[in-house]
């Protein structure tokens, strides 16, 4: 009988940072494992993870949000029947996640998150590291439950390459990578196209390329490229070459939107926002300059009530504002890959910024090749231990789906 397995996912960074490399290694060791895809709710989601899904993997089961809120009411759903198996959480609530396990009847595990309240509820805590399967046990998860199997992203990185991974810190040109929720399209695409005008004026020859997510579609960077943003400026453009190439200022752009890391792979120079972007960088040795501009944070993304203050008349964008650049100062490092080594590696330029001081910063990097390539040296080291992650617990999470179901009454109350 085929392994049952249940991925609860929310957000489009889970999804191909995380689910992509775990689904990928379960197919590998059972290419007829029955997988249902769940896609919970997320203020981060772009909307079109569930058909990225389909198309990444077409054997699974896919539930978008709005047929798992009807499974949640009692709704017959396709792919979540009561049965034996089990559930792997990587990504959204993890009330979602026990839910749903408790329902189906799954075992539930878990990965990189948990809660005192749920320590007696999952039967495996997947960690990143030492640390996150410390964090478990403080949590009181048994400590026979917990395995470290390392971060799941470089997998997704280097397991989405078409061609040799790249020499660490070696490459020719600069590419951007402006985020793929609509306000940061909006307001960070043309922003980065004004700085590598900026850029260009200084570098004569240098050439660019910008990645835009899978998940954004062309009519949302046409919108994009109309007008920059006043409050970040830059400069707008035009799509070119069926979608491949965005022309800006006289420069041309080439557009990598495969989500297979070509463009990026290939730089000398990174220039991205916060978030996995940062990571897969790392993974890759690409020196990168992480941005945080903070001239527009009414705009972001952030949980629970405040990242709905912006709906609030007259008031509401204002105490956004405030809230989340006084939130932002308090984060020594945004950019993971400094979080993770707890020293600056990847260098960060954070607050209110224009195009030029983009500029000057990444002409500075670029004017020093030996330290851009003692960078990526550096970074490509700090994952490369991980290596394997995907495979060490889709190895595990299999077993698990595979065993008897055990039953306790502490674990029914806890979910």
């Amino acid at each position: 009988m085929s392994a049952r397995l249940v991925v609860t996912v929310n957000g489009p960074g889970e999804l191909m940072g995380w689910a992509r490399p775990f689904v990928r290694a379960v197919y590998a060791h059972e290419p007829d494992a029955a997988l249902t895809i769940v896609f919970v709710p997320c203020a981060y989601a772009t909307g079109k993870e569930a058909a990225i899904t389909r198309l990444l993997f077409p054997r699974a089961t896919v539930v978008e949000p709005k047929r798992y809120a009807r499974f949640l009411m009692g709704r017959a759903t396709e792919g979540m029947t009561r049965g034996p198996g089990a559930l792997q959480y990587l990504g959204g609530d993890l009330f979602h996640a026990t839910t749903i396990a408790k329902r189906l009847g799954v075992r539930p595990m878990t990965y990189k998150f948990s809660h005192r309240p749920y320590a007696h509820v999952f039967e495996r805590f997947f960690a990143l590291d030492e640390a996150n399967a410390a964090q478990f046990r403080r949590q009181g998860a048994p400590a026979e439950a917990v395995r470290v199997v390392g971060n799941l992203v470089p997998d997704s990185v280097l397991g989405s390459l078409d061609f040799p991974p790249p020499t660490p810190g070696i490459g020719e040109g600069v590419c951007f990578l402006p985020g793929s929720r609509p306000y940061e399209l909006h307001s960070l695409l043309p922003f980065f196209l004004g700085a590598a005008g900026k850029l260009a004026a200084r570098h004569p020859g240098l050439g660019f390329s910008v990645v835009i997510s899978p998940f954004n579609s062309d009519d949302e960077l046409r919108a994009s490229l109309r007008a920059p943003d006043p409050a970040l400026g830059g400069i707008g453009g035009e799509l070119i070459e069926e979608g491949n190439a965005i022309l800006a200022g006289g420069i041309r752009f080439a557009l990598d939107r495969s989500g297979g890391y070509r463009a990026m792979a290939g730089a000398q120079l990174v220039v991205t926002i916060p978030g996995t972007k940062c990571l897969e960088a790392a993974v890759l040795g690409r020196p990168t300059l992480t941005v945080l501009p903070t001239n527009r944070m009414d705009q972001v993304a952030m949980n629970g009530i405040a990242g709905y203050l912006q709906y609030i008349p007259l008031v509401g964008r204002p105490i956004k504002t405030w809230v989340a650049r006084n939130a932002e100062r308090r984060f020594r490092f945004v950019a993971q890959p400094n979080i993770d080594a707890d020293r600056l590696i990847m260098p960060e330029l954070r607050g209110i910024l224009t195009p030029d001081d983009v500029a000057e910063r990444a002409g500075q990097m670029l004017a020093d090749p030996q330290n851009l390539r003692a960078m990526g040296e550096s970074l490509a080291k700090i994952y490369a231990p991980h290596a394997g992650a995907s495979d060490r617990m889709a190895r595990e999470a299999l077993i698990v789906a595979a065993a008897e179901p055990k039953r306790s009454a502490a674990r029914g109350a806890a979910s």
